[in-house]
């Protein structure tokens, strides 16, 4: 028998406001897969594959769309167009592609502050992964999203805005100086 409403129930309410929380992401993760069947903690593994950029290769989004299970198709799915539209608008070129959420990815992408802009991209990634188990109750998927949002989560909780910030203006301090010590004169 499966215990997706004991475990469903027992996961704590998620909220993207881009504030640290006390939750911890192994450990609500360990308390999760324990309670799966081996089918389904094969699920949960191939979801956290994702979650490593070097593992984010051509096969890896193939081997997702013959995947059996709608959540990790779907959102592998849009994780590579996100990905492939990223990587167009910073190539200054059109994606070709075509999807619901595209404008947003935009709107996201020409935001100037590079903290807001992650955020905004969140936000659209946090929506998509509500909107794909909008109609699942008790099942794997909820609990796939429920990792995925708390992936994201994780995320901005290891980010020390102060630090991150710091960093971030010393890289772009560094670039500056370089290039007025590279200019050519004419």
């Amino acid at each position: 028998m499966d215990n997706y409403p004991y475990i469903i129930a027992s996961l704590p309410d998620l909220a993207l406001d881009f504030e640290k929380h006390d939750f911890d992401y192994d450990f609500v993760r360990e308390n999760i897969f324990f309670s799966l069947s081996q089918e389904d903690r094969r699920l949960v593994e191939w979801l956290e594959q994702g979650f490593v950029d070097e593992n984010l290769t051509e096969d890896f989004y193939r081997s997702c769309r013959r995947c059996g299970n709608r959540f990790i198709r779907e959102y592998f799915a849009f994780d590579w167009l996100l990905r492939t539209e990223k990587v167009a608008y910073l190539e200054r070129r059109e994606s070709g592609e075509d999807f619901e959420e595209k404008e947003a990815l935009r709107k996201a992408f020409v935001t100037p502050d590079i903290l807001r802009r992650e955020q905004a991209v969140c936000n659209v990634l946090w929506d998509k992964i509500e909107n794909l188990v909008m109609l699942d109750v008790f099942n794997i998927n909820v609990i796939l999203a429920f990792l995925a949002k708390f992936h994201i989560i994780a995320r901005w909780n290891r980010l020390d805005r102060v630090t991150g910030r710091k960093l971030f203006d010393d890289f772009v301090q560094e670039i500056d100086e370089t290039y007025d010590k590279n200019k050519i004169e004419f």
